[in-house]
């Protein structure tokens, strides 16, 4: 069987990594893998080594009306049995072509109900996802966003993200290509995107006090819109050698394995990559306290504090920094938390919903019976 996948670009996003992780093994599932994309970026070359065909748009923007054209002919082209859309451009473009040619589609809902402000664009995205044949969300939270939005005909799951656990025990402790650190240095770790969902005012407010204690430094990885301003706070302050930014770091694991603690404030998640990855690299946790986080961790495997509370988040820090053994014990019951979570489990839970929502489609449309 065929699936299409339609997603913006490969880079370097929760949503790209996850696509990246699921191709080889629902190939092994028995799907053909085929991806249409527009950009690619760092996670391209998982994508493509785990097997998947990619398919090149072409366009001047996310609007330009040349991409359905594009997609309508990689449609007729390749057939496929169903289709799966990521992010707001290909659920409106890709969902209206698999609508237009009977093709059976499906949602990818990664996040939850903040991330979706009153706008026309979201109005938008709720209208189309009214044709879907089923949405696939990461989280508990992002399949109630759906629960007074989706028509009843429109069947919804809940897959967890999916992670490489025997890559990640693999890897070995280190420091990220052209960062200096030294050795006994405890670090306090931010991965994530620096936008104002991700609380990152407070989390700086909060470095700056935690980068007081004697060898410790804050290295805040990631990109985003509040990342620039975000420097030159930094640089005012002169503590661009205690609270480093080196932007995206594409192999963040090893630095997880070499860091002290990792801190995700958080204001609303769907299912956050770097926590799970942390988890998994058996990397103390202090977690913003949401549902999101709620969902994946509990009491006896993370430090909760309250988003709003800098104070708390500095203390929760300090305190992991101070108390090792307990952390290190708290960090061994994330671990195996994670270990629920591996990619052919996750493409295992995948295969089955596509065969189901296979299942229940009309087969009597236009594009099939051509």
């Amino acid at each position: 069987m065929k699936i299409l996948h339609c997603i913006p670009g490969m880079g370097g996003g929760g949503a790209e990594r996850q696509l990246a992780y699921l191709a080889g093994p629902l190939g092994a599932c028995g799907w053909d893998v085929h991806v249409a994309l527009g950009t690619g970026g760092p996670n391209l070359p998982r994508l493509q080594a785990g097997g998947a065909a990619v398919h090149w748009l072409t366009g001047a923007g996310n609007h330009d009306p040349r991409l359905a054209w594009q997609l309508v002919r990689i449609f007729r082209r390749l057939r496929p049995d169903l289709v799966q859309v990521w992010f707001v451009q290909m659920e409106v473009l890709a969902g209206g072509v698999s609508e237009l040619l009977g093709v059976p589609w499906v949602i990818s809902e990664r996040s939850s109900r903040l991330a979706y402000p009153p706008s026309m664009k979201n109005r938008l995205r709720v209208a189309i996802a009214q044709t879907a044949d089923a949405i696939i969300s990461n989280s508990a939270a992002g399949d109630s966003y759906w629960d007074s939005r989706a028509s009843a005909r429109v069947r919804r799951f809940v897959i967890p993200n999916a992670l490489p656990l025997d890559e990640l025990d693999a890897t070995s402790p280190a420091v990220p290509a052209g960062m200096s650190l030294d050795p006994g240095a405890s670090v306090v770790l931010f991965a994530g995107r620096f936008g104002p969902e991700k609380n990152v005012e407070r989390l700086l407010s909060a470095m700056r006090e935690i980068v007081k204690r004697p060898n410790t430094v804050a290295v805040l990885c990631g990109e985003g819109p509040l990342l620039t301003s975000l420097q030159t706070t930094i640089a005012a302050d002169k503590l661009d050698d205690r609270i480093l930014t080196p932007g995206y770091v594409a192999d963040i694991w090893p630095f997880m394995k070499r860091a002290d603690v990792m801190v995700a404030t958080g204001l609303f998640e769907g299912r956050p990559n770097s926590v799970l990855e942390a988890m998994a690299c058996n990397l103390p946790l202090v977690v913003s306290d949401i549902p999101a986080h709620r969902e994946i961790l509990d009491e006896r495997s993370a430090c909760w504090v309250d988003p709003a509370d800098t104070r708390a988040l500095i203390e929760s820090v300090l305190e992991v920094l101070e108390d090792r053994f307990v952390a290190r014990q708290r960090a061994a019951a994330a671990r195996s938390r994670a270990a629920g979570w591996s990619v052919p489990a996750v493409a295992a839970q995948y295969d089955r919903v596509y065969r189901d929502v296979l299942g229940n489609h009309r087969t009597s449309r236009s594009f099939h019976r051509a």
